[in-house]
């Protein structure tokens, strides 16, 4: 039939495999990208696995600090030591079961940044605790010339926190914006009321921004930085365990300290100015 229609039986065979080797083609084609779509998806679940992993444990690379020993130290030391570094914080938090207390305002956090949310995390998130110790909301001051924060006192402060940590000795670190003013009066409330596993954060959550990120991942900043520490105040010797909590003083940093006079809780009043 080859002849019929001029054509010969080799040019038939030919046109046959030319055929049957562009059907092969596409067979093995479809079947690389099942292959490649599989491993995708293979890599991108280990990725998430390693990625969720490392979100809940410190790291281990030396030049971040998370040696064995460092670990150890660094657990042995607290709660007595009082008041953590933004290192010893994380360590605290991913290598010994302290959770972390924020006692800004809810305007702060929507003005300024939150810690990492259950929403975006919730291994990570929930750990997180937003409990202000002083409300507020920002208003415009026409004297100032500039949005300020109108203050009033949380009277469910305490009645909050024991719903949130109903164990007196919860491990519990305890934060503000900077860790000078607010943090430290919770400190010694928290202490008041029977609270003995409770300990500082340097620099609050100004200065832990600037070192780790929602993903609990050390921020990759330009230039050499260094941590100075002083105490600008006597140390207040009120932690059960004869640590003090102590106002930190003098980051390498410019705005890192909150420029905001607060309310003392225990009066229900802003201090005068000096």
């Amino acid at each position: 039939s080859g002849y019929r229609y001029g054509v010969t039986n080799d040019t038939l065979c030919l046109f046959l495999l030319i055929k049957m080797s562009s059907t092969t083609a596409m067979m093995m084609q479809t079947t690389t990208k099942a292959v490649v779509v599989s491993s995708v998806n293979k890599s991108a679940k280990r990725a998430q696995s390693v990625r969720t992993k490392a979100l809940a444990t410190p790291y281990r690379y030396p030049e971040q600090g998370f040696t064995d020993e460092v670990v150890e130290e660094v657990i042995a030391a607290f709660p007595d030591k009082g008041i953590a570094s933004n290192l010893e914080g994380m360590i605290l938090f991913a290598a010994d079961g302290y959770d972390v207390l924020d006692v800004r305002s809810d305007a702060e956090i929507e003005f300024v940044g939150n810690f990492p949310t259950a929403r975006k995390n919730k291994e990570v998130g929930v750990r997180f605790h937003c409990i202000p110790l002083i409300n507020a909301v920002r208003k415009y001051d026409s004297e100032v010339g500039a949005k300020v924060y109108v203050q009033s006192k949380n009277e469910s402060f305490k009645e909050k926190i024991e719903q949130t940590f109903p164990d007196k000795e919860a491990k519990i670190i305890i934060t503000c914006s900077d860790s000078r003013d607010r943090a430290i009066q919770a400190l010694e409330l928290l202490d008041e009321w029977g609270y003995v596993n409770i300990v500082g954060l340097k620099g609050g959550y100004n200065m832990w921004n600037r070192q780790w990120d929602q993903n609990m991942r050390r921020r990759n900043l330009p230039g050499n930085f260094k941590e100075e520490f002083s105490h600008g105040a006597e140390g207040m010797g009120v932690h059960g365990t004869g640590a003090s909590f102590q106002n930190q003083d003098a980051f390498q940093y410019a705005d890192w300290k909150d420029s905001t006079k607060w309310m003392e809780w225990t009066s229900g009043t802003i201090p005068a100015d000096e």
